[in-house]
């Protein structure tokens, strides 16, 4: 247990500096005219900063990133936690991330125990790990080392966002998105199908119950992955003759997502979001293509025999089946989530598989050199690659100009924002340049266009605001149509805003006032052009529950 909790301490950490190789670059080494900015620069970071600022004087939380006056609504326990905790930001923000690093990599080590029986497995479910990497990312690192077009190298560096955002776990893959939700919800799969596996194959009752804590706390601190979890534990139970054991993990899920139904229920702009689908899988081949050749060869290893020898094995199966399926149903809730901690069922999976397969079993003994140089080639090949991806993501945190993403913010962003947060009142909307626009809601104060998906009509907003920032007159549209109190602006852009008086400036950013401008009331995704068609099958579930409402009343 000792050595255990240690050796999570050690890989957590060097896990968790990994994957925020970008942030360190940019504190080490900044351009000039530039300042670190201690996160990465993505829309994920600064809303979670958001969350965390609101948390500090609510329980229920706006939506900043929204255009318009939103009740408190938003329900994000695990923030309110780091915010109530009257650390500094970055002290309370990072300080969580670190601890919720440590659980996951404890996580992964029972795991690794609870699956793979041998030291041997388990280095060789390490090596199947690191090599699940998206093909598109091999065909990036050999453009790279072959020095193909530049059109090339763009098509196939797509590979760095399938492996650091769209597949980021929080734990061993990231780097684009080091959210902690992940890494929370990567620790919960894993805990959750280690407890599973030791109750089906020992019978201890303590096991059961854990797995329902699990699944209690997913629900109610990031409740997606419990969609894999309960569905992934309904055959191995019900083989194992625990049938009955299937109904009180649906209940556990529902109790923790309770919160989260009643302001689906409550709040208009909460359910208008929640029938938001923002990604969406094509189809179960996109897997092979991001997970590469292992989960090739998982799929070819089960064509030949679907059957399996152990327990652990089925559990192993069936979440690599419905990671691979579930995506596929129209609303899935965080679709994209189904995957946090996939790629251990594939490594753990594809050990397993080829154990029991008596030819590769073969080879192994009759051909055992030349396995074992396969091996080291293969991990050769991902060591290469992985490190042509960290090599970019510690470039990029440091540039001003990143090909992915940056770390480091302009001074006068950064010295804007703070006269901002110290002297404006917070519940005025800003209109600021989008790159910008993130970081003022995190003031925080009202953002137009500042989230992809919390600000509800997010590519029409950045249209608008593009097309004023080039001079177009836009001032009944988008200034009065919507109540936008303050402009940030470059000095070199020429914009049109009567009336508007110079607030403040820092460097080339100009900060207007447009007096007598107030925010409007939300008036709901039907009333607003250029929102994102919602789910029609959530569309039907928050019918449903809003008649149920009703009948209870």
């Amino acid at each position: 247990m000792r050595v255990r909790l240690i050796l999570a301490v050690l890989l957590g950490t060097l896990l968790g500096l990994a994957n925020h190789i970008g942030v360190i670059a940019g504190i080490v080494d900044p351009p000039p005219g530039y300042q670190p900015a201690y996160y990465l620069r993505n829309l994920d970071v600064p809303q979670y900063l958001t969350w965390m600022e609101l948390a500090r004087t609510h329980w229920l939380l706006p939506n900043e990133h929204a255009p318009w006056q939103t009740e408190p609504a938003l329900f994000q326990p695990m923030f309110t936690i780091a915010a109530r905790t009257g650390l500094a930001t970055i002290v309370s923000y990072y300080g969580l991330q670190l601890l919720l690093y440590w659980l996951a990599a404890y996580a992964l080590i029972l795991a690794a125990q609870t699956f793979m029986k041998t030291r041997r497995a388990m280095l060789y479910a390490a090596l199947v790990v690191l090599g699940a990497l998206p093909l598109r990312l091999l065909g990036w690192t050999a453009a790279k080392a072959l020095g193909l077009p530049a059109a090339v190298q763009l098509v196939l560096g797509y590979g760095l966002v399938e492996y650091g955002y769209d597949t980021a776990d929080g734990l061993v893959r990231g780097g684009l998105s080091n959210s902690m939700l992940l890494t929370f919800g990567t620790a919960m799969m894993l805990f959750a199908f280690t407890n599973l596996a030791k109750f089906i194959t020992e019978g201890l009752r303590r096991y059961y119950y854990w797995l329902l804590v699990c699944v209690f706390l997913d629900g109610l601190f990031h409740p997606f992955e419990i969609f894999v979890i309960t569905t992934a534990a309904v055959w191995p139970l019900w083989k194992a003759a625990r049938k009955r054991e299937c109904g009180w993990l649906f209940v556990a899920a529902g109790a923790g997502m309770l919160p989260y139904v009643i302001e689906t229920l409550r709040s208009s702009w909460v359910r208008d979001l929640s029938q938001m689908s923002p990604w969406r899988m094509g189809s179960p081949a996109w897997v092979l293509l991001v997970y590469g050749i292992p989960a090739m060869l998982i799929c070819w290893l089960m064509l030949i025999r679907i059957r399996v020898a152990r327990p652990e094995d089925e559990i192993l199966q069936s979440w690599f089946l419905c990671g691979a399926v579930l995506p596929m149903i129209p609303g899935l809730p965080g679709a994209i989530h189904t995957f946090d901690g996939y790629v251990y069922a594939v490594g753990f999976l594809l050990v397993r598989k080829a154990q029991a397969d008596r030819l590769i079993s073969r080879l192994f003994v009759e051909k055992r050199k030349a396995m074992r140089l396969a091996l080291a080639g293969w991990g050769a090949v991902s060591i290469l690659a992985l490190g042509g991806v960290y090599a970019q993501f510690w470039r990029d945190g440091k540039s001003a100009s990143p090909e992915f993403l940056s770390a480091v913010a302009p001074a006068g962003e950064v010295a804007m924002l703070a006269w901002m947060k110290a002297n404006l009142p917070r519940d005025r909307l800003v209109l600021a340049p989008e790159a910008m626009a993130p970081w003022v809601a995190a003031i925080p104060m009202p953002s137009m266009g500042s989230h992809d998906l919390f600000s509800v009509t997010y590519q029409a907003q950045r249209d608008m605001a593009s097309r004023f920032y080039q001079g177009q007159p836009l001032r009944s549209d988008l200034i009065d149509g919507f109540g936008v109190s303050y402009v940030i602006a470059p000095a070199s852009a020429p914009i049109v805003l009567e009336g508007s008086k110079l607030l403040h400036q820092e460097a080339s950013l100009r900060l207007y006032e447009v007096p007598g401008e107030r925010m409007k009331p939300y008036p709901g995704i039907d009333h607003l052009p250029g929102a994102p068609a919602p789910s029609a099958f959530r569309q039907w579930v928050a019918r449903m529950l809003e008649r149920f409402r009703r009948s209870a009343a």
